[in-house]
């Protein structure tokens, strides 16, 4: 029989019942944030789509926890499924990565906005909506295109990065049901996957971090709320990756109550270090208005470089074109209302 790696989160037994419904009603008290941001169009934003599909799923996986260790307590191990199983671990390897995924396009939208000068301010998607950043003062805020390229290819190349990081994990806890019962190989092969999955993740988020920071001493315009807003979410997926590496390296031959990540100390541990930052991490991105903080307008910081002249007069045309729109159907307005 095969050593594989224990599950993290370990076998749902009848302990799990109570966290699971726990978290399922904490996921759900988010449905209001996320219903706002998907319809309220001043604080819609594309940027959180992934995190709130996660909360979405979060609310689901815990109810299929919920039911697994009830059925648990009523039949014994005769109700367990590999297939869930598999289900539990890709979601619990993914599920932070995919948060750190979007706050690293808010990162960018933060410091990119920080690099316009007044000339060039309208272009910024801080310019939707006045957040993120203050408008530039003409006396004192050069252009800085440069440092706007350069956020723009580092971010980019970070957000490439995480999406390697969310198919490495796939790839390895997708088989992990068959590291079970097989050849050694299978499952060292699956144990190896899901650490470097993870220690990407880490590697990844220290870097935006100090990236983050660096900007805010250099660029004097960026949104100090949005820095510190970046560093709290980063240091919760921190806290969570290091969890996993912390227990990774534990093997076990069976997936019975005698495993070693079945302890109540150790479930215990993984609600406290895994899933309660999970939960955080999304309040404070469904809370926050993130359009305001990070300037992100409905999009974020899309381009790959600067808007060229031709773009320039379209987008202006466009913006006057909307203007007078507005401005038709105030006076509409006004005259039903006389």
């Amino acid at each position: 029989m095969a050593l594989f790696p224990a599950p993290i989160g370990g076998t749902v037994l009848a302990n799990d019942f109570a966290p699971s419904i726990l978290f399922a009603v904490l996921y759900s008290t988010l449905m209001p944030l996320m219903f706002r941001r998907l319809w309220y169009r001043q604080f819609r934003c594309t940027l959180l789509i992934g995190t709130i599909i996660f909360s979405i799923e979060r609310i689901a996986l815990f109810h299929i926890r919920s039911q697994a260790a009830l059925a648990q307590e009523r039949n014994g191990f005769s109700s367990f499924s590999s297939s869930i199983m598999t289900y539990q671990q890709i979601s619990f390897g993914m599920g932070f990565i995919a948060i750190a995924s979007d706050v690293v396009r808010l990162a960018r939208s933060l410091l990119v906005n920080a690099t316009y000068g007044p000339e060039k301010y309208s272009e910024s998607s801080a310019a939707a909506k006045g957040g993120g950043v203050s408008p530039p003062s003409a006396d004192t805020t050069p252009d800085q295109p440069r440092a706007r390229s350069m956020y723009r290819l580092s971010t980019g190349f970070l957000g490439l990065a995480f999406l390697i990081a969310v198919i490495i994990g796939i790839i390895g806890n997708s088989n992990y049901s068959k590291s079970i019962d097989i050849n050694q190989s299978n499952a060292d092969l699956t144990a190896n996957l899901r650490i470097a999955s993870t220690a990407i993740a880490i590697g990844l988020s220290c870097i935006v971090v100090h990236i983050t920071f660096r900007g805010f001493q250099k660029l004097p315009r960026v949104n100090k709320r949005g820095v510190t807003i970046i560093g709290v979410i980063y240091t919760l997926i921190i806290m969570i990756g290091t969890y996993r590496l912390s227990v990774m390296w534990i093997k076990t031959t069976s997936l019975t109550a005698s495993s070693p990540l079945n302890t109540p100390g150790s479930k215990a541990l993984f609600y406290i270090f895994h899933v309660l930052p999970e939960w955080l991490a999304t309040l404070i991105l469904l809370g926050i208005d993130v359009r305001e903080t990070f300037g992100t307008g409905l999009f974020g910081d899309w381009r790959l470089w600067d808007e060229r002249k031709k773009e320039r007069v379209k987008r202006l045309a466009r913006r006057k074109e909307n203007r007078m729109n507005s401005t038709d159907s105030e006076v509409v307005e006004m005259k039903e209302q006389v």
